[in-house]
């Protein structure tokens, strides 16, 4: 063995507390990385068993959907994992400068200097990267198991509403290169984490180590006199404070280390509680039964026009929907009535309507080319005489539904539109032909039940036509105790008017047919939500105890490096409370700064996400303020327990022979 390598050895043996520590942010850093490629694996396996060995045409998508997040993962959690186990090596390499300064002086070469600290991250990568091996299996195999009964829910949910087989099963897979690509990863981390601390220690001459002990250059000064600090801790806060200004550079670790464990926890928190806001705003307070037609259609835009230009496949015309209304009604014991729309076939000219004041400047009322979007709504027969009754308007007749809804910066508005004076409105096609559309009456927003109501608000100008075709149809009814015996008669009637020829051509047929509960896509997406919410707290857990590895490790080794300065100041007349309160007062500023950069940051990043977010939902950025500041708490009851455990070994230390010491034990 060489030199180098047995001179890390016995360091590593010698500071067993430091060494465990490194070796467990080692092996948390290895253990992420594993998961996360387990995962991967997993999640490339179910697409295959799902899709075929190829992925069918759309492999590459698929491919890019599994792998650039588990990229961009392994990047982050290698990024932290640097930062935090540079820090504890730079702490070891500035607690034992002295010694490395007699090997210089006896001969040792700066290349042999680098060499042995990088020989400790080697050492150290023996034991911390097998044992994350283990553990990153563990945590994967855990993370499959839990991510699996969510998909699974998800299944069962979309098996209830589309009319063709469905699987889809996550189990976990362990593959050879997801755990030697995590080594690697995690020996490359290491050795980076030692790089700059290794280069650093080889710069120093001897003279320098020998006389000083260490690196910092201590600066003079009176120290100030801020009054609220020294009525808070005394002369002793002041003298913690004087040394935290002085020896920054041991301290910045530690500060680092806690405000990205800060950081981290508070931009989960942050990013949950948005997650929860677009679960409350997709839930729907009710829940109706809906048999749903939808025609697919070719999008694109009229090259002479510029306008958006949808060709719809195959519309559903007033007979058939008014027919299979009527052959759902014959199940009996409940109603069932229909809905649909025309979102794709014209515009309306603004000039054409009278506005309300402020209304023309509504989010989303005008699109690009000055027009307003228009569904032509059309109802079965039944309902629609129904609302003409509720809007005082004769059979046959047009019916403009005055109210708008729409997302304003994060916040649900609703607004009446239209003056109701306006007579007709011109609508246009795509292609650039006008036609005119006369409006009968008025539908406002107390006219109408609010069940109606969810389905007709989907574009700033909605008129009821009589017998309109339709692209989208929804049957709408409360079967209660009959739920299971209408959805199978729902099906063979659905069936009757729209056979499902082949379960692969399903979708080429030109639409697709559900039958569901009218809140059932949202329970899926609800449970992805809920899915991403269990996995986002698992990772940042995890990489919160990282940055805590390295903090403890740091804020010990700067204690233990001390250990002469402190007996130098017990011996001139300093007693033991003092100095633990000088040392409380040190942790308690490192604390303060950390949350205040850690809170910062953390409450900028969902902010930041937020402003996206809230361009397709009305969901504004809120800070639970309760979890905020439990983290902090959390955070500073781990800082002084830390503390209170190293105050506690100094005691029973002789003065004497710390002071002789030149080395810390």
């Amino acid at each position: 063995m060489k030199i180098t390598s047995r001179l890390a050895l016995n360091q590593l043996i010698r500071n067993r507390r430091r060494t465990a520590g490194t070796v467990i942010a080692i092996a948390l850093s290895t253990a992420l990385i594993t998961a996360v490629m387990c995962f991967a694996a997993s999640g490339i396996d179910m697409l295959k068993n799902a899709l075929g060995e190829d992925f069918n045409e759309y492999g590459g998508v698929y491919k890019a959907m599994v792998f650039v997040p588990a990229f961009i993962l392994t990047i982050l959690i290698g990024s932290m994992s640097v930062s935090v186990i540079s820090n504890i090596f730079q702490a070891s390499a500035a607690d034992r400068i002295k010694e490395l300064g007699i090997l210089k002086c006896v001969g040792g070469t700066s290349k042999q200097i680098k060499k042995t600290v990088i020989s400790e991250g080697l050492w150290l990568s023996l034991a911390g990267i097998p044992t994350g091996l283990i553990i990153g299996a563990a945590l994967g195999y855990a993370g499959v198991k839990i991510a699996g009964g969510y998909i699974d829910d998800i299944v069962e949910i979309t098996r209830s509403i589309v009319m063709r087989r469905f699987d889809l099963d996550l189990v976990f897979s362990v593959k050879i290169y997801s755990f030697v690509l995590a080594s690697a990863f995690s020996l490359m981390t290491v050795l980076l984490s030692a790089l700059r601390p290794a280069k650093q220690m080889s710069r120093i001459t001897a003279v320098e180590c020998v006389s000083f002990g260490n690196t910092q250059k201590e600066k003079a000064g009176k120290i100030s006199g801020n009054k609220f600090r020294k009525k808070l801790w005394g002369i002793e806060g002041e003298l913690g404070a004087r040394n935290i200004s002085r020896n920054k550079k041991a301290f910045k670790p530690a500060i680092r280390a806690l405000s990205m464990g800060i950081c981290l926890l508070l931009s989960t928190f942050g990013l949950a509680s948005q997650l929860r806001d677009i679960e409350k705003y997709m839930r729907s307070d009710k829940d109706l039964l809906m048999v749903d037609y939808t025609s697919l259609r070719n999008e694109g835009y009229n090259k002479e026009t510029g306008r958006r230009e949808d060709i719809i496949l195959h519309p559903i015309d007033a007979e058939r929907y008014n027919a299979i209304n009527d052959k759902l009604n014959e199940f009996g014991d409940f109603k069932v009535y229909g809905i649909g729309g025309n979102k794709d076939s014209y515009f309306v000219k603004a000039d054409s309507a009278e506005f309300t004041p402020g209304a023309k400047d509504a989010p989303g009322m005008l699109n690009e080319m000055g027009e307003m979007e228009f569904d032509m709504v059309s109802l079965t027969d039944e309902l629609y005489r129904s609302i003409c009754k509720a809007a005082g308007v004769r059979e046959g007749g047009n019916i403009l539904i005055n109210t708008y809804t729409f997302n304003e910066n994060g916040e649900k508005k609703e607004i009446t539109p239209f003056s109701g004076t306006t007579g007709e409105l011109t609508l246009v096609t795509p292609d650039g032909k006008e036609s005119s559309l006369e409006i009968n009456g008025f539908l406002d927003r107390e006219d109408i039940d609010e069940w109606y109501f969810d389905y007709l608000n989907r574009a700033a100008v909605m008129v009821i036509v009589p017998g309109a075709e339709a692209r989208s149809f929804q049957w709408l009814c409360e079967p209660g105790e009959k739920e299971n015996e209408f959805t199978e008669y729902a099906r063979s009637v659905m069936d009757e008017y729209y056979p499902i020829l082949s379960d692969d051509s399903y979708a080429d047929q030109g639409f697709s047919v559900r039958i569901s509960r009218e809140n059932t896509m949202v329970k899926a997406v609800n449970v992805m939500l809920v899915l991403c919410e269990v996995l986002l707290y698992g990772f940042v857990i995890m990489l919160s105890l990282i940055g805590f590895a390295g903090f403890i490790s740091t804020i010990t080794a700067n204690i233990r490096a001390r250990s002469k300065e402190f007996a130098v100041l017990k011996s001139v007349g300093m007693t033991g409370r003092s100095l633990r309160k000088m040392l409380y007062s040190e942790s308690m500023y490192c604390t303060l700064e950390a949350a205040l950069k850690g809170t910062v940051t953390g409450t900028l990043i969902p902010w930041l996400i937020n402003l996206s977010i809230r361009n397709a939902f009305p969901v504004k950025f809120h800070m639970p303020l309760y979890m905020a500041i439990l983290s902090i708490g959390i955070v500073f009851a781990v800082v002084l327990m830390i503390t209170f455990i190293e105050v506690r070994k100094m005691k029973g230390q002789s003065l004497i022979e710390t002071i002789r010491m030149d080395a810390v034990r």
